[in-house]
């Protein structure tokens, strides 16, 4: 009896674990420019990933129009907000405004 119920604990905690809700978080950026990615290790309550934007299908590639572009999409699937770089190619925002913005997304 015992056994059992620590394994349906370890089942509950399992379920638990895997179905928290996070927030997509994508990075896009052209090869060429990798000097300026953003390093997004350590954002909290986020799927990272980071994505080569010439190696996206033409729609994708159409639609961004300047790199680095940091995506956050939602439970939904939609872009919830993004943070671009400039002329500078360098995204300007801090760590901190990018984990306040995955915070509002997380909670929502």
């Amino acid at each position: 009896m015992k056994n059992i119920i620590i394994y349906v604990l370890l089942a509950v905690l399992f379920v638990s674990a895997n179905t928290q809700k996070r927030v997509d978080v994508l990075h896009f950026n052209y090869k060429w420019n990798d000097k300026n990615s953003y390093d997004l290790r350590g954002i909290k309550y986020a799927n990272v990933k980071y994505v080569w934007v010439e190696e996206q299908p033409k729609s994708i590639q159409n639609s961004i129009q300047s790199v680095p572009v940091i995506a956050l999409i939602g439970r939904d699937g939609k872009v919830k907000y993004q943070f671009t770089a400039g002329l500078s190619f360098k995204i300007k925002a801090t760590k901190e405004e990018i984990q306040k913005e995955v915070n509002k997304i997380y909670l929502d």
